[in-house]
């Protein structure tokens, strides 16, 4: 017996794959099976459409996930919307590997990945040789329609990797203080 019709909340943008949201409250009472009906529309015999299980996530607040404490690459657009993540930090010229990014909305995203990648000499250039990176499904609190920004975690692509012991020396110099001539070349 059908109980209802849903039609799942598409943030965009389409053709792409994306996470269509369903809220429970909209799933009707006591329903305990679901039957997704899905219609390709495109003409093109080329093109397919795939759909993977539904999934009831069980939600969490940022900070629960992430917290104050770990490293997040918290990018420049949404920087001032996250005062409680830490962004990674920089060292003696050593640069901490982030365990999250956090992300604008899906067009922010495009223009904030463009000058922080390898080509532009941002930090996703080193991020991305170093690290495999996985999109955690998030949502805004009672705005589930948003397109927000995004959440992706990193995991090392080399499991055994060790965090670098820094060493450091302390020298103080005079401001006048030249070790040798500085060699040009005309």
């Amino acid at each position: 017996m059908v109980a209802g019709r849903v039609t799942p909340i598409d943030i965009g943008p389409a053709p792409s794959w994306r996470n269509l949201r369903v809220p429970l409250d909209d799933v009707p009472a006591g329903a305990d099976v679901i039957r997704m009906v899905a219609s390709d529309t495109d003409g093109d015999p080329e093109q397919w459409l795939a759909v993977t299980p539904p999934r009831v996530p069980q939600t969490r607040s940022l900070n629960e996930v992430i917290g104050s404490e770990t490293p997040v690459m918290v990018d420049w657009e949404v920087g001032l919307a996250f005062p409680c993540q830490r962004p990674f930090d920089h060292r003696a010229g050593v640069a901490e590997a982030p365990v999250y990014r956090i992300l604008p909305d899906r067009p922010g995203a495009i223009m904030t990945s463009l000058w922080q990648d390898r080509y532009g000499g941002g930090p996703l250039g080193w991020i991305e040789m170093t690290r495999a990176s996985r999109t955690i499904p998030s949502y805004l609190k009672h705005d589930w329609d948003r397109d927000w920004g995004g959440v992706e975690q990193y995991s090392p692509l080399d499991p055994g990797v060790k965090t670098a012991q820094i060493d450091t020396t302390r020298i103080g110099r005079s401001g006048l203080w030249n070790p040798a001539p500085v060699i040009t070349a005309y």
